[in-house]
Order: C-alpha cells, then sequence, then structure tokens
C-alpha cells in the first residue's frame, strides 16, 4: 500500500502552518524581550547616571567636583554580575572636555541630546560590548561648565536574560502546540471512524455483493464519496446485468440456428442423390449465412459499449455518413435497392466514428432486408433551426405500423409476418447508440405517408 493516511495528512498541514506560525513567532518574541529587557536596563543606566550627576557641585572658581555615591553604582548590581564602568568629565565654554574622575578611555557619546535628555549608544570597551547612557548638565556660570556623566555597563546580562525569557515563551508555546496536535490527532481520528466502517463495509463484500453502501453516521464531506461510490455501483450492476441478458439472449438465439445448421449437415452427409444434394448444400448455405448475420449482429450489439469504442471527439457527421454510404451503394444495387445521399454542407457533432457507423449500417441494411424491391432509400444530414443535426434515413417500403414502432427496438422482436431473415436486432442497436450518444431516436412515416423515415437526432457539438 502506497500513499500518506489521511490521518497523517491533515496532521502534517496542520503541523506546517502551526510551525511556520511558531518560527514567526519566536523571532516576534526575541525581538520584543530583547526591546523590554533593553528598556528595563536602560532605566537602570539612566538612573545611575542621573545619581552621579546630582552629586556634581560647583568649586568656588566654578570647577566641578564629584563624590560618587556607593547607591550610584548598586542600582546595576545584578545577579549575572555586570561589569560597570563609569566617567566624569567637564568643559568650560567651547573648550575641550577636562576628565574629572572614572575611566578615562570610555567611548564618547556620538551625539549630546538637547536639553539635558540622556543619550543611550552601543559601544565596544575593553573588548567587551558595552551598552553606555551619558547625560550632560549644563551650570549657568560665566562661561557656562558643562558636565557629562557616563555610565556603561556590559551587555551579557541582557542578553542571558533575554534568552531566558524567551527559551521560557518558546517552550510554553511548543508544550501549547504538542497538547493542540495531540488533541487534533484525537479529533481526526474520532472523525475519521465513520469512514473507517466504511472502508470495512466495502472490503469485507464478495465480488457479487454490489449493495448500496449505508450511508448513515457519515459526514457531510464524506457522503459524496458515499454517494459516488453507490452510483458506481448502480453503474456496475447494469453493466453486469446488461451483460448477463446479452449472454442469454445470444445463446437462446444461437442455439436453434446452430442446431438446424447441424440437421442440415447431417442431411447433406446422408444425401445420395446429385440433384437433392446441391439443394441440401444450398439450404445449409442459406441457414449458415442467416446464422452469421445473427452473431455478427450480436458482436454489434456487444461493441455499443461507449467504454469500449474510446473517447467521443468531434467528428463531421457529413463526411462519415457519406463515406458509409459510399461502401454499401453495392450490396444495396445488388438487391434492387437505389441509395442516394443527401447532406448541405459540414455537420459537427461530439461521437465516436465506430458505433455512428455501425449505426448507419445497420439502418441501410434494414433498408435492403425489408424495403422495396426494386425500391429507393435516401440517406440525409441536415441541421435544424434549434442546432441539431440530423441523420436520416428514408425508404419506400412497406414502412412499419405505427403500433409496433416502439415494439421494434426491442431486442429479438421481429414484425409477425415478416418474411425476411433476421434477428430483430438491428433497430435495437441504433438505439443504444443513439443513447450512448445523447441523441433521440425517431421513427416516422416517410414522404407522402408511404415508407419509413428513421431519424437520429443529435445535439450540436460544442
Amino acid at each position: 500500500m502506497t500513499g500518506r493516511s489521511l490521518r497523517s495528512q491533515l496532521l502534517l498541514w496542520l503541523l506546517i502552518p502551526l510551525g511556520a506560525l511558531w518560527a514567526v513567532d519566536a523571532a516576534w518574541t526575541f525581538f520584543t524581550v530583547r526591546s523590554i529587557v533593553n528598556a528595563a536596563y536602560d532605566r537602570s543606566l539612566y538612573a545611575s547616571v542621573l545619581a552621579i550627576s546630582e552629586r556634581v557641585t560647583l568649586s568656588e572658581n566654578a570647577t566641578p567636583v564629584v563624590d560618587i555615591p556607593p547607591v550610584a553604582l548598586e542600582v546595576l548590581d545584578t545577579a549575572t554580575q555586570e561589569r560597570i564602568f563609569y566617567r566624569v568629565g567637564y568643559r568650560i565654554g567651547d573648550g575641550r572636555e577636562v576628565f574629572l574622575t572614572g575611566y578615562p578611555d570610555l567611548p564618547a557619546p556620538p551625539s549630546a541630546a538637547p536639553g539635558g535628555a540622556p543619550v543611550y549608544y552601543d559601544g565596544e570597551y575593553r573588548n567587551e560590548p558595552v551598552r553606555i547612557s551619558a547625560l550632560e548638565t549644563r551650570y549657568p556660570t560665566n562661561p557656562p561648565v558643562v558636565v557629562r556623566a557616563q555610565v556603561a555597563e556590559t551587555v551579557g546580562g541582557r542578553g542571558s536574560r533575554t534568552q531566558d525569557l524567551v527559551l521560557r515563551e518558546l517552550l510554553t508555546q511548543m508544550t501549547l502546540i504538542l497538547l493542540a496536535t495531540g488533541i487534533t490527532g484525537f479529533g481526526v481520528w474520532r472523525g475519521l471512524r465513520p469512514l473507517r466502517h466504511v472502508s470495512r463495509d466495502v472490503s469485507s463484500r464478495s465480488a457479487s455483493d454490489l449493495t448500496p453502501v449505508a450511508p448513515q453516521d457519515v459526514p457531510d464531506e464524506v457522503s459524496p464519496l458515499v454517494f459516488a461510490v453507490n452510483e458506481l455501483m448502480s453503474r456496475l450492476r447494469s453493466t453486469l446485468e446488461a451483460q448477463r441478458r446479452f449472454i442469454a439472449d445470444a445463446s437462446h438465439q444461437l442455439r436453434t440456428p446452430l442446431a438446424v445448421i447441424q440437421a442440415k449437415a447431417e442431411l447433406v452427409l446422408r444425401e445420395e442423390d446429385p440433384t437433392a444434394l446441391v439443394r441440401a448444400a444450398a439450404d445449409l448455405y442459406e441457414h449458415s449465412k442467416a446464422t452469421t448475420h445473427l452473431a455478427t449482429q450480436l458482436l454489434s450489439l456487444a461493441r455499443t459499449d461507449p467504454e469500449q469504442a474510446g473517447q467521443p471527439r468531434v467528428l463531421d457527421l457529413h463526411e462519415l455518413a457519406g463515406e458509409a454510404c459510399a461502401a454499401l451503394v453495392p450490396d444495396a444495387f445488388a438487391r434492387g435497392v437505389d441509395l442516394g445521399f443527401d447532406g448541405d454542407g459540414p455537420a459537427r457533432i461530439l461521437g465516436r466514428d465506430v458505433l455512428l457507423r455501425e449505426a448507419l449500417v445497420n439502418l441501410v441494411q434494414n433498408v435492403i432486408r425489408h424495403g422495396a424491391r426494386p425500391g429507393n432509400a435516401t440517406v440525409s444530414v441536415a441541421a435544424t433551426e434549434r442546432g441539431e443535426i440530423v441523420l436520416a434515413v428514408e425508404d419506400d417500403g412497406p414502412g412499419i405500423p405505427e403500433a409496433e414502432r416502439r415494439r421494434v427496438l426491442e431486442r429479438f422482436y421481429r414484425i409477425p409476418g415478416t418474411r425476411e431473415s433476421g434477428a430483430g436486432l438491428g433497430l435495437a442497436i441504433v438505439s443504444q447508440i443513439a443513447e450512448a450518444h445523447g441523441a433521440t431516436l425517431h421513427l416516422l412515416d416517410g414522404a407522402g405517408g408511404r415508407g419509413l423515415r428513421v431519424e437520429l437526432r443529435f445535439p450540436p457539438a460544442a
């Protein structure tokens, strides 16, 4: 058995989107948590640099003096034991900055924030990445004194904290996804149980059991499948029934002619008079010829199954009928029938050329066998105002009484009193071919109420 189960495919198509959403949410969570952690650590940096700035005083000669309180750096004391650096410097007016205390080589800010707002920036100090906060305090002296306080902290703690929070969140989400997958898997298994019951019901049947599958307790999504299986079984029942009926009819119809041929052959073998022997041989030939015709028509009836005749295609019925008539002219002429063809141009339909030729041959042979001798027969192809394509075979023979026209379409039915030999299959074959093409078969009076006109009306090809 190949392929994956429906359950695994449903779970797969559930897990793939969930996995993609989990990956997108992981990235979103990482950036969100990192932003929140950075904001919290930046507030601590600001608290430290503000505490240092607030302890800066000016001496009598306007020189800044700073007394760094321990609490200013204790704010940054964390469980990760990050390294803390600070620096305090000042400048008078537009002069150069003078280092006051701390770490003199701490990276300077890229620009000073206006209005005394803190500045946050990333840098590298002593081969370690650091996050730095800088705050400038301007004193209104003459000239003005600007004091810059900087506090830097290594960022390992931020990264560790971010990773811990993100990992905890992702593990929680993964747990929820796994639980949802398990619940969904159970729901899918439970929901597919009616389908498993249907599968067991079908697989446990014998080849001859074509009863419909019971549709009760089947989900709406599975109902079309059950209905399609029942429809298929209905078609199979019809096909098998038609085959059984055909075999029974064929065996019944062939049994008598074959028995007659055997009896005639035995008579020929016993006959000693040459003249009587010739008559018996001729009689045997006629019976064998009739039996051959019966067998040919039985095979034609078997071939009228559309599934055995290939796929339909767009074809020109005018051209097909003309070629078939040309092939039948010698046979009609030998029987004293003047066979003609009338058509007014291309007539395209959707059909199977093998079956359509078979239908036309049977109609013309009916005229040859049962029409007037000498007589006339015309095959015509024309289009109606509604767009239908009409294939007609008309003769000037005795015709068929209106009361018998429905019965002559039945298999093996022959009108009482018919003298010509036949199997009663010609019109039955034509009727079955018409049904296979979505056409309608009509038996009408010929011109002037004389003879028979057989029409096959086909829908036009799209």
